[in-house]
């Protein structure tokens, strides 16, 4: 299967959200089934700390996410998420720490196999955040599962 690549740009405002949850649904089930729920959780969380911690730096205040699948693994990128001086900042908070909020990346970090950040083509300084999940076995492109030979 040749790689498919796609993506959603919004305002970066929590009432959007529910846009880019809506956009990428069928494309995770598709490939993951009931597991999709959880790695929109992962993107929408994402998409969240864009608009509570970053949306004041963006250039434009929007939100781009886009998704490219593989044979093996579906790969969210979300970019301009923050600043190469962010990044020492953004970690799961002690989990001992008993209060509301502040658990979202540690559910990213515990829903998708790979989390990093690159480099924003064009925005010196601004990092773009990537989400990968692999296919799980026996899984085709249309989501049904393969005849076993």
């Amino acid at each position: 299967m040749p790689p498919r690549a796609f993506g959603v740009t919004v305002p970066a405002d929590a009432r959007y959200l529910k846009v880019v949850r809506a956009f990428f649904k069928p494309v995770l089930e598709e490939h993951f089934g009931e597991e999709s729920g959880m790695i929109i959780l992962a993107l929408d969380e994402s998409c969240s700390n864009i608009v509570k911690h970053q949306s004041k730096n963006l250039d434009d205040g929007m939100i781009t996410a886009r998704v490219q699948v593989t044979e093996s693994l579906v790969r969210l990128r979300i970019g301009d998420f923050c600043g190469q001086e962010d990044v020492e900042n953004i970690r799961p908070r002690d989990l001992q720490d008993v209060r509301p909020g502040g658990l979202g990346t540690h559910f990213v970090d515990q829903i998708m196999d790979h989390v990093a950040f690159e480099p924003e083509p064009g925005k010196p300084g601004r990092l773009a955040l990537v989400l990968e999940k692999k296919i799980p076995e026996g899984k085709q492109e249309d989501g049904e599962p393969r005849n076993p030979r």
